[in-house]
């Protein structure tokens, strides 16, 4: 199992307490979870839960969208 201090930032898939999948936002400079479509990290007891189901995604192509420009 990966070290979870090695986490690249960004969001996964995770599941907490075997409840439903959701996508969440790992931040590197804080070491805490942001679950989609909250306003505050999980707590340390919640995130203690935690299980990352997947790896960092990608973020989504859109045909005729360039970011910058």
């Amino acid at each position: 199992m990966p070290d979870p201090d090695d986490r690249e930032a960004g969001f996964y898939w995770i599941c907490i307490d075997g409840q439903e999948v959701e996508v969440a936002q790992w931040q590197v400079e804080w070491g805490q979870w942001l679950v989609a479509g909250s306003s505050k990290p999980l707590s340390d007891e919640r995130a203690s839960r935690v299980v990352v189901l997947s790896d960092c995604l990608t973020a989504p192509t859109i045909p005729g969208f360039e970011l910058g420009g």
